[in-house]
């Protein structure tokens, strides 16, 4: 609960209800200068998420959302993995065994937040992530929550027992921060933020809690809707069933304080000091902000600075599309020519013969082809493959810009690329997502370091033993807990915490498998080497050859924990000498004539060693030769192979032809005779009609005959 007044005032003579005003003039200013990045912020989004309602042409439309596989594809390449977090010392000191505990202690307590689930750093750095890469804006912050309890301490003065408050629990949270919750001064680059916000919403019984009753009843309480959907005409389903007040909280960098602001009070709700005593004041690091310049700091997201082939990608996407369903099999036919034309599409069966009627003025009109027009499916498919040429153009200009091009060059090489050429081309390749890669490991190395700054400043000893489970460390590293304790505590010291950008990348397993082959090789070699050292040199040489290897050791990354046994080996080595170099006598002539021998058997082995090298590589040469007559003959076996498999693909190819030409002949003939027959009956036809047309003549003259002959007949006998 707040326990300042109206009448206090701070070191710059203002009341807390000028400060409201101040606040109030700055957050205003605050969102007009923001409000275009917030607006496009939000579109950004709805575009990733595919959200969009304008409509295309004949209200069809059709979308091809690369920006949501481009963001995957980002997103799941810089943070594969969970992050290994590394505390070192400023220059890896192979002496400064207090240092190094008190890195492992410090490690332990760092990595334990990484490994829960919930809202932990996974969590947080996955959400940060996904806000640079959409809105451009990734932001989160470190607090300190602690827990007290009444517990029972006897009091040496009085010698009674006495209740005090202590603390039992202590923690340092890291809090995903929203992009829409965040407000700065203005300013030009980082180093020149004046003030920044942090937006919180409050229940009323939170506010009271907080704040007291009194400034509780003037905060303004509504319901939350996500912001944008104002813009949209507003959706009542997104809003939150509970109504909440709107809480700034402002870290002003002039005098190091904190206040607490919202636009429904007349003052601000509270005033504290540096809450946290970090080195730079802010408990946050530096955001992960897209594509600022030194003329504002403000981001812009990516997708602004590729929408419009974004949206050429989506125009062209849309009219395959139409085109597409355009692309059918139909046609119109001549309804008078013959009724069974139409049904050779809708009856839909096959091997069937469908009878015409007046078939030879069917033929004569041109058959088939006379009585259908099809739809014009070559011109359309035509216009069809153009727009997929064009947009397959964009997609790869647009990869360009976004440089997920850069990623796929890399990844495009073939089997006969040298192993080296292959990993300088793939480096190479990806060299703008590496760097984003290096901009996202330094915010989440940031953030930890912020957390390992409080738990130096307001852990107590007890909190720091107990979570980092210092009582686990090697034997070698119990006696030096209490001092690496102490160098924890000490203000003056700023740990350096490192999370490597391969750490919180898709791991490769092959490459961390062979960096750790490689390792291990080397130091057996080195082993063999010193072995032979001690050898020659004697036991005295042991603990200067183990310093060495100490010092190799000590770059690279987890050996930090071996250091301990090191040091305690170190140490017994010698000792061990020490006795030995103590109870050596001076060699007896004999032992010196044994030495000589044995150094000139030495010199033997060498020789013949040399030896062995030289049949090895003679043997290696032959190898080498044999090898490659082998591979000319098996070359010259493969050619002679497809000389014949050609002879006879060409002597199948004449043989397929001269049957394909004796079937056209045979094709040829029944087509003639099948003409001949036609015109035989089409002539037998035309005699037939020819013959009955004159028998009716003949009838009729007949019959006309007959008729004069009686009318003759009678005008005679009348």
């Amino acid at each position: 609960m707040s326990d300042y007044s109206e009448q206090d005032k701070n070191p710059t003579g203002k009341t807390p209800s000028q400060w409201h005003k101040h606040w109030g003039r700055e957050m205003e200013a605050a969102e007009k200068r923001l409000r275009k990045f917030l607006k496009q912020g939000n579109k950004v989004v709805e575009r990733y998420l595919d959200q969009r309602v304008d409509q295309d042409m004949n209200g069809q439309q059709s979308r091809l959302n690369l920006f949501y596989t481009n963001v995957s594809t980002l997103q799941s390449m810089l943070y594969g993995s969970v992050p290994k977090i590394e505390v070192s010392r400023e220059h890896h000191d192979p002496d400064d065994d207090v240092a190094r505990v008190a890195c492992l202690m410090y490690e332990r307590m760092l990595q334990a937040d990484v490994e829960p689930s919930g809202e932990n750093l996974p969590t947080v750095l996955k959400a940060c992530l996904q806000d640079r890469l959409l809105p451009g804006l990734g932001i989160a912050r470190v607090r300190y929550d602690f827990e007290t309890s009444m517990v029972t301490v006897m009091n040496p003065e009085t010698m009674q027992p006495e209740q005090i408050e202590q603390v039992s629990y202590e923690d340092v949270p890291v809090d995903y921060v929203h992009w829409q919750d965040f407000r700065w001064g203005w300013a030009r680059t980082w180093a020149e933020i004046p003030w920044m916000a942090f937006r919180a919403y409050l229940t009323k019984d939170e506010a009271s809690a907080r704040f007291g009753d009194d400034r509780a009843e003037k905060l303004e309480y509504k319901n939350q809707t996500p912001e944008g959907e104002d813009e949209r005409g507003g959706d009542s389903d997104q809003q939150s069933n509970v109504q909440k007040a709107e809480i700034w909280e402002i870290w002003n960098l002039s005098d190091r304080r904190v206040y607490w602001w919202s636009a429904g009070c007349d003052y601000v709700l509270d005033i504290k000091d540096d809450p946290l005593g970090l080195i730079g004041f802010w408990p946050i690091p530096k955001p992960l902000i897209a594509n600022n310049t030194t003329k504002l700091f403000i981001p812009r997201a990516d997708f602004i600075l590729a929408q419009d082939l974004y949206n050429e990608v989506d125009e062209l996407q849309t009219r395959i599309s139409v085109i597409t369903k355009a692309i059918k099999v139909v046609g119109v036919y001549d309804q008078s020519a013959s009724s069974q034309v139409g049904r050779m599409l809708k009856e839909g069966i096959e091997n069937d013969l469908i009878p015409v009627d007046n078939w030879a003025m069917f033929a004569e009109k041109g058959g088939l082809r006379g009585a259908i027009d099809w739809f014009p499916v070559e011109t359309i498919s035509a216009v069809l493959q153009q727009l997929q040429g064009i947009q397959q153009q964009k997609i790869q200009q647009l990869y360009e810009v976004t440089g997920l091009s850069d990623i796929m060059r890399g990844g495009a090489t073939d089997q006969y690329t040298a192993a080296a050429t292959q990993g300088m081309k793939m480096k190479m390749g990806s060299i703008r997502v590496q760097a984003l890669q290096d901009e996202f490991a330094r915010f989440a190395s940031d953030l930890e370091a912020l957390k390992s700054e409080v738990i130096s400043k307001h852990f107590s000893e007890e909190s720091i033993l107990k979570q980092s489970g210092a009582q686990f460390l090697s034997k070698p590293d119990q006696e030096l807990i209490m001092p690496a304790l102490q160098l924890m505590k000490s203000p003056e010291v700023a740990w350096r915490v490192d999370i490597r950008p391969e750490s919180i990348a898709m791991v490769d397993y092959a490459q961390l498998k062979s960096e750790r082959t490689e390792f291990l090789t080397a130091m057996s070699t080195y082993i063999q080497s010193a072995q032979a050292a001690v050898n020659s040199m004697g036991p005295t040489a042991l603990p200067v050859l183990m310093e060495l290897m100490k010092w190799g050791m000590a770059g690279f990354k987890g050996a930090n924990y071996l250091e301990g046994i090191m040091d305690q080996a170190i140490q017994t080595a010698i000792q061990s000498s020490q006795q030995q170099g103590q109870e050596q006598e001076q060699p007896s002539p004999e032992q010196m004539k044994m030495q000589t021998e044995q150094m000139k058997l030495q010199g033997q082995q060498q020789k013949l060693a040399g030896e062995i090298q030289k049949i090895q590589a003679k043997s290696a040469a032959d190898m080498q030769s044999q090898q490659a007559k082998l591979q000319a003959e098996i070359a010259k076996i493969q050619t002679d192979s497809q000389a014949d498999m050609t002879l006879e693909q060409t002597q199948a190819q004449n043989r397929l032809i001269e049957i394909s030409r004796e079937l056209e002949a045979s094709m040829a003939e029944i087509q003639a005779a099948m003409r001949a027959d036609l015109t035989v009956e089409r002539a037998q036809a035309s005699f037939d009609i020819q013959s009955q047309q004159n028998e009716h003549q003949n009838n009729l003259v007949e019959v006309r005959t007959n008729a004069a002959l009686a009318s003759n007949n009678q005008s005679r006998n009348g």
